[in-house]
């Protein structure tokens, strides 16, 4: 579950121990430059000699070369740059891991020996990898433009793709960028057996380019259909169009052209876990919801989703005691556009939880937008208690339609695990995906309660 945070440990271990070893060989050399009859200390770094190691006595330039080379790719790595506008710098940077090799080879004569094996089985899943992923070329099927600019991407789903809900794929979209591959989870349902759903925020520069990529294609869709108006032949229209096709999101299709994509993966993630969970609480920051949305879809997609929950839980429990099993979803929100994502899916969960008789239940919806001002603010009381009467009377909230109350202003943590420890039918674990600011402090409160903590990619 931490193998990114792995690998950086790593490499900072390395360009530690990297940074020590040159400067011991520096301190050395310094003291051999001090005495007679020996060259100076840019001599020594510089230039090749017989008898200070390497091949033909490079050891010095390569060992120079190689810090510099960890050095790059370190600073390069830091999130300023991966999230500042600049993957590639990144990217590029981190493909020095080549060079370094080769270094390595001339720096540590018998260093080949020590890298045959590891590096033979590298280059096999390079290989592999790289021909399977090729070979499974795709076609975005879909592609709707959302509100906050999110990109909700249907996908051609592979015969021979299995995954579980939560998991996540790398993308690959060359018409955007042809060597980037980012990761994302999967919102849609293991169930459904066509497509993959993909829901992309737009934050750097490859989500920006994405929206505006399919951006185009909707002005380039309108800009046919005027023609079509203005008298050109369907025939024409249909050559230039192919089966996938644009949606601004507000119920308005357009076809485009076939888009190629190539996806690796599934990857698994913490929230597998959920099945084997007697109380989940699983908390969505902003898009944030992306990997719960998959775990509640799949089980309203599914008439037998419950009992599969049901059966994983038998393991080490009660039979009789699965139907304890317990969700809290809480969903937290800016502002009214970003609940228009999955809102749909909600209200298929509220009425199918409004079918159950009540101690069938095992969802609990939390909705909260930090926009708006909380009832403790004098500003917002009566527009709270109006909002109150109006969703009495409608039974529906008038925020995002559901049933469940959408609350002003950000969770009060204390009370809302507070009462989830009142409510406890087993041992709880939480689920997070967002920032990691909110992170720390929903651990924290975990760590008070003594519940289980995990946390998506964010």
């Amino acid at each position: 579950d931490q193998h990114v945070l792995f690998h950086q440990l790593l490499g900072y271990v390395v360009l530690a121990l990297g940074a020590a070893h040159t400067a011991a060989h520096i301190a050395n050399f310094s003291r051999l430059a001090q005495q007679d009859g020996h060259p100076g200390l840019a001599e020594y770094l510089l230039s090749a000699r017989a008898g200070t190691g390497g091949v033909a006595g490079t050891a010095s330039q390569t060992g120079v070369g190689l810090l510099g080379l960890l050095l790059t790719m370190g600073l390069c790595s830091c999130p300023c740059v991966r999230r500042g506008g600049h993957f590639e710098i990144f990217y590029w940077t981190h493909l020095s891991y080549i060079s370094i090799w080769v270094l390595l080879m001339l720096h540590g004569p018998h260093f080949w020996r020590w890298f045959l094996l590891p590096g033979s089985l590298f280059l096999l899943e390079k290989v592999l990898g790289l021909a399977w992923r090729r070979a499974g070329g795709l076609s975005i099927l879909q592609a709707n433009l959302l509100p906050s600019k999110v990109t909700h991407l249907v996908i051609q789903r592979p015969e021979s793709f299995h995954y579980e809900a939560g998991d996540y794929v790398y993308l690959n979209i060359p018409s955007i960028a042809t060597y980037e591959w980012h990761p994302f989870s999967i919102s849609s349902a293991p169930e459904q057996p066509d497509t993959l759903w993909l829901h992309i925020r737009s934050l750097g520069q490859w989500t920006n380019k994405l929206y505006e990529y399919f951006q185009q294609q909707q002005q380039q869709q309108q800009k046919l259909n005027r023609q079509v108006s203005e008298g050109l032949g369907r025939e024409e229209v249909v050559t230039a169009l192919s089966t996938s096709q644009v949606s601004t999101g507000q119920g308005e299709s357009h076809w485009i052209r076939s888009i190629k994509c190539y996806i690796d993966g599934p990857y698994g993630t913490p929230t597998r876990r959920i099945f084997t969970s007697e109380h989940a609480v699983l908390i969505g920051a902003g898009i944030g919801i992306t990997p719960f949305a998959s775990i509640l879809q799949s089980i309203m997609y599914s008439p037998e989703g419950l009992d599969r929950i049901y059966l994983d839980l038998v393991t080490g429990f009660d039979p009789c005691a699965a139907v304890s099993f317990q969700v809290d979803f809480i969903w937290i929100n800016r502002d009214q556009k970003h609940f228009e994502w999955f809102v749909s899916l909600l209200t298929k969960l509220e009425l199918e939880q409004a079918e159950l008789e009540p101690g069938g239940r095992f969802l609990e919806l939390h909705m909260y937008m930090t926009s708006a001002l909380g009832k403790s603010d004098v500003k917002a009381v009566g527009l709270q208690v109006a909002l109150d009467l109006l969703a009495a009377k409608e039974h529906r909230d008038s925020i995002t339609g559901l049933r469940t109350r959408t609350q002003p202003g950000r969770p009060d943590w204390s009370k809302v695990f507070g009462k989830v420890a009142e409510e406890r039918r087993g041992k709880v674990q939480v689920f997070f995906c967002g920032s990691p600011a909110m992170a720390k402090v929903i651990r924290g409160h975990c760590e008070r309660f003594g519940f289980r903590f995990s946390k998506e990619n964010f």
